[in-house]
């Protein structure tokens, strides 16, 4: 099985920003939502109660509690959809393209401990673990890892 990415390079900048929402749901269905502003962007309020930035709402009966985050700096957020589900080999093409979005969880304030915030801290180590190291900083970290040992013994 291989999956395919149907885009150029140009698109990114060219394909119109979307407004996103993460919903904590399973929706069946696949297709672009149609008037969300009136059925639930009119009922999103701020929340400062529980904290700065967070927002409220509900979706079918369920409280909502979210907070508008931006895409890390460096990074560009790609709306893809799959042309054809049923084959072995997927493709996706680039439907749109996004900076920043809402993310929501059910009656839970969001927090360091959500998934995307977790995910977003591995980004951090991925990055710091890929940066390269000069030779001085080598040296004065083996310079420091030997005087530890010293003062430990």
């Amino acid at each position: 099985m291989s999956i395919t990415l149907d885009f150029d390079i140009q698109q990114l900048d060219n394909k119109r920003p979307m407004q996103l929402h993460y919903l904590p749901a399973k929706i069946v269905g696949d297709g672009e939502c149609t008037d969300v502003d009136k059925h639930f962007n009119n009922y999103t309020r701020d929340t400062p109660e529980f904290g700065k930035g967070i927002l409220s709402n509900a979706l079918r009966g369920y409280p909502l509690l979210g907070k508008r985050e931006s895409v890390p700096k460096g990074y560009k957020g790609l709306v893809l959809q799959e042309t054809d589900e049923n084959q072995a080999d997927r493709q996706l093409r680039l439907t749109g393209t996004f900076q920043d979005f809402t993310y929501w969880n059910y009656d839970k304030v969001p927090s360091k401990g959500d998934g995307y915030q977790q995910a977003l801290v591995m980004l951090e180590v991925a990055e710091a673990l890929a940066a390269p190291i000069s030779e001085d900083a080598l040296e004065n970290e083996m310079k420091l890892q030997q005087q530890a040992k010293k003062e430990n013994a």
